[in-house]
């Protein structure tokens, strides 16, 4: 019982991550059109391009992560199902 409950725990703990991966992607893309607004594109285009690129790989490694943690979880609530099938039988 105790490790079904620190998985739930775990799951918890990835989806508060995968929000925390949001709140940045969506922070560096409004601090990137600030920058963009500000500075009026002037000799920072390459700035702005990376500005994007590195919110589009953080949000990818967000979902990853995301999805293995989820993944991880059905596979344990398969595991549960079989065994109280296997003790039901008994």
């Amino acid at each position: 019982m105790r490790d079904w409950l620190a998985m739930d725990r775990t799951v918890f703990a990835g989806t508060r991550t995968f929000l925390g991966y949001i709140r940045a992607v969506v922070t560096l893309v409004i601090a990137t059109t600030i920058f963009v607004a500000v500075f009026h594109r002037e000799a920072w285009d390459a700035l702005v391009y990376v500005g994007f690129l590195v919110a589009a790989v953080l949000m990818l490694v967000g979902v990853l992560q995301y999805r293995a943690i989820r993944q991880h979880h059905r596979d344990l609530q398969a595991l549960e199902r079989c065994a109280k099938l296997d003790a039901s039988e008994r």
